[in-house]
């Protein structure tokens, strides 16, 4: 045996993670780190302004909008049966509490008055 059979050669990539595979198609980014072309549109749009956006940019963009602001409006209300009961429920209780307070202090207000013929 020779000193050159019994050499290890590395066939990875250098820098690359072990255990991870690199596709073929892969051009050295992400999925996650490349942006997408309405994100894009928008940067190019507030740097520059909307004049320097072809149509087709601009209503990519517009329509991402739009779609995230549908989004989070409708997300807003997306609480479980369960909580919206727990929430109805604790407010009933506190509005109750709340009036049963008032009206004590209410009526010893109104008990002093009495008692002291109306002088404040």
């Amino acid at each position: 045996m020779s000193a050159t059979e019994d050499f290890l050669k590395h066939y990875g990539v250098k820098g690359m993670k072990w255990g991870k595979r690199r596709s073929k198609n892969d051009a050295g980014e992400s999925k996650d780190s490349k942006e997408s072309t309405d994100a894009r549109s928008r940067a190019k749009g507030d740097k520059s302004g909307v004049k320097v956006l072809s149509n087709k940019e601009l209503q990519a963009a517009i329509n991402r909008m739009q779609m995230e602001q549908n989004f989070k409006r409708l997300s807003v209300n997306e609480k479980s049966a369960v909580n919206r009961w727990i929430s109805s429920t604790l407010l009933e209780i506190g509005k109750r509490e709340v009036q049963q307070v008032v009206a004590k202090k209410l009526a010893s207000t109104v008990a002093k008055k009495v008692a002291t013929g109306g002088a404040a």
